[in-house]
This record gives C-alpha cells, structure tokens and sequence, in this order.
C-alpha cells in the first residue's frame, strides 16, 4: 500500500475523528481508523474505537470522480423525442419562473375557464 495513500486518507481520518462511539461516547482517534485496501479512486478503512476497542465498521470511500459517467441532461423519463424537442431551448431562469408564477396567480380561482375544450360535448 502508498500508491494512492496520503492526503485522502488523512481526509478519512479527520472526518471519522468528528464522530464518537455509540457505546463509549469517546471521540474516534487516528489509531482507530486503519486502512484496509486502497485502489484508483477507492479507500477502504476498518473504524473502531481506541478508548473501548468496539468496531464502528468498514467504509468503502470514493476519493474521486467516477469515470465513465457523465451528468443526466434532462429528465429520467423524458423521450428521445422530447430531448430532441428541447435540446436548443435555453434553460429555464429564475426570472422564467417568477413570471410564471404572476401568470397562474393572475388567473384567478376559475382558472379552468381559461383551458381549451375538448372531446365530445355534452348537449341534450
């Protein structure tokens, strides 16, 4: 082990530091925090306590960016058509949803008489 180890260790390290024992209320210390097995963007660490010697567990811990991955640009359920439909929009700004909040206020409480009517009607 060292290939990867050092600053996101200590990271760890302190992080677990912070925390205290459930069943001794004593803060982890650095002795507490061993690491177990270390690859390219992983850490895995054993935490006990030093004071009573109880296991708190093992932490799997990513220290960096996923590869491979790249960020969802629209919604989960949106369709290759609605991509396709909304791909060249610009976002949406907090001015765009302001103004549609004074559009749906001004509307009133028989707001229903502004929708378009559909279907077959009902006539006697």
């Amino acid at each position: 082990m060292g290939k990867f180890y050092g600053g996101n260790f200590q990271a760890i390290q302190e992080y677990f530091q912070q925390k205290f024992c459930r069943f001794c209320s004593n803060p982890f210390t650095s002795e507490g925090i061993e690491l177990l097995r270390e690859e390219p963007g992983i850490l895995v660490v054993r935490v006990g306590c030093s004071v009573c010697g109880r296991p708190l567990g093992v932490a799997i811990v990513g220290t960096g960016p996923k590869t491979g991955q790249t960020k969802q640009k629209s919604p989960f359920d949106w369709s290759k058509r609605d991509n396709e439909k909304f791909a060249n929009q610009p976002a949406i700004t907090y001015d765009d949803v302001l103004a549609a909040h004074e559009f749906f206020s001004g509307l009133g409480p028989d707001w229903s008489k502004h929708l378009p009517r559909t279907g077959r009607s009902t006539g006697s």
